[in-house]
């Protein structure tokens, strides 16, 4: 019989590639699956899943000498449980090699006949026995690839950071994109506090902390049923949000009765955190062009008990009521992009973006800053974030939204920012010279994330 966590995280793996959606639709897809698991299987197969992810350019490195065709050559079916068995047996100590190869071996055989599975066995049976010998690139002669294949990164994105960052700063950045992250949580300050918030899941979770720089933030490891399932969760209680987002919706210092437009709300964790800062007092406006996400965040909403936020489905930047018009004290433009600051939590991004992703993202950003800023009232700010560093998709973009738009200056007041309770005590290393907040995983050991305020001119 073949595990379940092992066989259901190889479907969950192919079916996000074949149907190159990104990993987290697949793993909704079969969330009822990975839910009749037992807690130590479902841990199981979900460090399988993420883990062959962070790994594959590493992996494949290492299966390459070993088989008579190219990886790219490969049936899907062979070639990730190929890859599943060597993560495990690279990278879990627990896991017998002899365990690994055969369930290798009998998902093979059960999805795609004998000849597949008998290539299978020929290649893992000699790839665990040798792969501790297997050589890297050199270091100094291509350092580029060496960082590619050790730290398993795509090779142009370890060339731009060689050359951004320097290969040495590449190397910390890398280890800790491979790591697997905390979770962190935001309390709901409309309906608890922090410390009776943490005195409720403390015994649910592993390694409980307080935040550092956000006094509403919880952060632990190894939670002992899915958060949604846990009591606190239905009952609004927190909601799942990383600081480096958090510290976004402080530095938009939403205020009460204020008007917001939140004009790529997503999922809601940006727009149900002003609504908590404003003291459900006032009004929000989040559109999105995507009706799973709208529905998301109408049941995020009203699992936090949040009252004045309006819902809208619209592509935004096709927007013409006019009413909208200088009708807003803030706007948020939390941007489509490349997510290359949230590679920790989302490996298969590592694999699915490109460096046209980036210049393609970035016109969507101008454009979109351009639309957002004729809703803003005069004095009013327009606030403008995404979860990557990348300084095309960062300083670029405001640079040139600030060059085409002369009614806009850019506030640099950011580190002084206090937002009611949530006070936001950063360090001056989050901010650059010309007053951005900027945040990288392998130094505060948050997302990467880009935060400017632009302020319109009365």
């Amino acid at each position: 019989m073949i595990p379940e966590s092992r066989h259901i995280a190889h479907t969950v793996l192919i079916d996000s590639e074949a149907n190159k959606v990104v990993l987290d639709e697949s793993l909704s897809k079969f969330s009822q699956n990975l839910g009749k698991l037992s807690k130590k299987d479902r841990a199981l197969a979900n460090s399988i899943i993420f883990g062959t992810l962070r790994w594959k350019a590493k992996l494949d490195w290492t299966i390459k000498p070993f088989s008579n065709k190219k990886i790219e050559e490969l049936d899907t079916i062979v070639i990730w449980a190929i890859r599943i068995a060597l993560f495990q047996i690279m990278f879990m100590d627990k896991i017998p090699v002899s365990a690994a190869v055969n369930t290798a071996v009998n998902i093979v055989k059960a999805e795609a006949g004998r000849g597949a599975a008998n290539f299978t066995n020929a290649v893992l049976r000699k790839v665990s026995i040798q792969y501790p010998q297997i050589n890297l690139p050199d270091k100094t002669s291509d350092p580029a690839l060496f960082l590619s294949i050790d730290k398993s990164m795509p090779l142009w994105l370890s060339k731009k950071w060689i050359k951004q960052y320097g290969f040495k700063e590449c190397l910390k950045f890398c280890d800790v994109i491979n790591t697997v992250p905390l979770i962190t949580i935001r309390t709901n300050t409309l309906k608890t506090d922090r410390e009776s918030l943490f005195n409720l899941i403390e015994k649910d979770v592993k390694n409980a902390c307080f935040t550092k720089y956000v006094k509403s933030g919880i952060s632990f490891t190894n939670p002992l049923k899915p958060i949604h399932e846990t009591d606190s969760f239905k009952k609004g209680l927190f909601q799942v949000q990383d600081e480096a987002a958090q510290i976004t919706t402080i530095l938009l210092d939403p205020k009460p009765n204020e008007t917001i437009l939140d004009v790529c709300a997503g999922n809601g964790g940006k727009t149900a955190h002003a609504a908590q800062l404003m003291e459900n007092k006032g009004r929000i406006i989040a559109t999105d062009t995507s009706s799973k996400r709208l529905a998301n965040l109408g049941e995020e909403i009203k699992r936090l008990s949040i009252k004045i936020v309006e819902i809208k489905q619209t592509n935004i930047l096709k927007y013409n009521d006019k009413s909208f018009n200088n009708n807003f004290d803030k706007v948020i433009v939390d941007a489509p992009c490349t997510g290359l600051g949230v590679l920790r939590r989302n490996p298969d991004g590592k694999w699915n973006k490109t460096h046209k992703d980036i210049k393609r993202l970035a016109a969507k950003q101008k454009r979109l800053l351009g639309k957002a800023a004729q809703f803003v009232k005069p004095g009013g700010m327009l606030l403008f974030s995404v979860c990557s560093s990348e300084v095309e998709e960062n300083e670029h973009v405001i640079n040139d939204f600030i060059k085409q738009n002369n009614g806009f200056i850019i506030d640099k007041n950011l580190k002084n920012q206090t937002s009611g309770e949530q006070r936001s005590s950063l360090d001056s290393a989050f901010f650059t010279t010309q007053g951005f907040f900027k945040s990288f995983p392998h130094a505060p050991f948050m997302d990467g994330f880009f935060v400017a305020r632009l302020i319109k001119k009365k």
